[in-house]
């Protein structure tokens, strides 16, 4: 019995987990979306030059770059729950 409490103790103390996916999962999705994209505008496609994870954005052509970004999404506190899905926000040059 002392057992039991002992593990119910130490699940109600486990701290709270700040991502809902790993990271190779979320990067996995975010690259789906952003492979997509590419394959959806021709000129970005025959243009492409690299992907930048870190900054969220497709560079092709000379100096052309499509951004992409997230909703923010408002969860009840302790509540963690998915990254809102990748979504192309805007270009400096024409992706068509």
């Amino acid at each position: 019995m002392r057992k039991i409490i002992s593990i119910f103790l130490v699940l109600l103390s486990a701290q709270i987990a700040y991502a809902a996916l790993a990271p190779k999962y979320q990067n996995s999705k975010d690259l789906g979306v952003l492979v997509e994209f590419i394959n959806e505008h021709d000129r970005v496609l025959s243009r492409l030059n690299s992907i930048d994870f870190d900054k969220k954005s497709v560079h092709f052509d000379n100096h052309c770059i499509a951004v992409f970004g997230r909703v923010a999404i408002t969860n009840p506190q302790g509540w963690v729950g998915p990254a809102a899905a990748l979504e192309f926000k805007s270009s400096n040059c024409k992706i068509d």
